[in-house]
């Protein structure tokens, strides 16, 4: 029993020292682009953390970034997937990548966290669960304490201990901790994609509404910001692209892959 409690204290002293510092904490996440598909999908997804203020960025993203960071012009595709800024306990910077346009967000985030009396080892993790409606899910969290960092994957925040592993009741989403590493660099998170367009999550909608449409707009007008499409038939020959036939396969995948993590915000695409 004195083992487990000297064990407790020096894993939050190290901790709380930690959460002084810079912290990138990995997490794998499993999801369900389409909620009438069993078919799942993965990617690694990071968790930056400098002091009370953090940022959830895709590894891809993360490593995008920090090549053009560096200075790197050359064109390389990045994923802006489940991308947020969050400040304190309350406000959350969604980003929102809608062909060449980034969105961006910003809300109010409460949480009604319900503890519960279920415990459970995870790793070398002690934990106990806690569970959350949020946006049209019902999640589930286990947090660990030996962690004492309120943090978790996404904008979710607020529990005595970094989450550990989460998931709602669809198994739409799961997100699992692999890794907790300190960061030397300084964060900030402040100049996060500063040409970012504010706008309110109604009209967020419409930008959604208004690409699909017409997902093609910027190409059909030769908007110069925009690369030329290139369609190349059987024989390797150029050819004029189907907008219409590609715009029928574009608003396809659009209704298919209509499964978001904030459940209640999914657009509602015409039929």
């Amino acid at each position: 029993m004195h083992r487990k409690i000297i064990k407790t204290l020096i894993l939050s002293l190290i901790f709380s020292n930690l959460y002084s510092q810079n912290l990138k904490i990995n997490y794998q996440l499993t999801y369900k682009p389409d909620s009438t598909s069993s078919e799942t999908k993965s990617k690694n997804m990071l968790l930056l953390i400098q002091g009370i203020d953090s940022k959830f960025i895709s590894e891809k993203q993360y490593q995008v970034d920090s090549l053009r960071n560096s200075g790197f012009k050359g064109s390389i595709a990045g994923d802006n997937s489940l991308l947020a800024v969050n400040y304190g306990q309350d406000l959350s910077l969604k980003y929102y990548v809608v062909f060449i346009d980034t969105y961006k967000v910003a809300e109010s985030v409460q949480f009604d966290w319900k503890l519960e009396p279920e415990t459970m080892k995870i790793d070398i993790y002690s934990c106990q669960k806690a569970t959350l409606k949020y946006k049209g899910r019902t999640w589930d969290a286990w947090f660990t304490q030996d962690v004492p960092i309120p943090a978790g994957p996404y904008i979710f925040r607020g529990l005595p201990g970094l989450i550990v592993s989460m998931k709602d009741s669809t198994d739409s989403y799961n997100f699992s901790l692999s890794a907790i590493k300190k960061m030397s660099e300084v964060l900030d998170f402040k100049d996060t994609y500063p040409k970012a367009i504010d706008v309110s999550r109604k009209q967020l909608t419409k930008v959604f509404l208004d690409y699909y449409s017409d997902p093609y707009k910027e190409m059909k007008a030769g908007n110069l910001h925009v690369k030329k499409m290139k369609v190349i038939d059987e024989q390797g020959r150029e050819i004029e692209p189907d907008f219409r036939q590609l715009t029928e396969i574009m608003q396809t995948s659009l209704k298919k892959n209509n499964n978001p993590i904030e459940l209640s915000e999914a657009v509602r695409y015409p039929d």
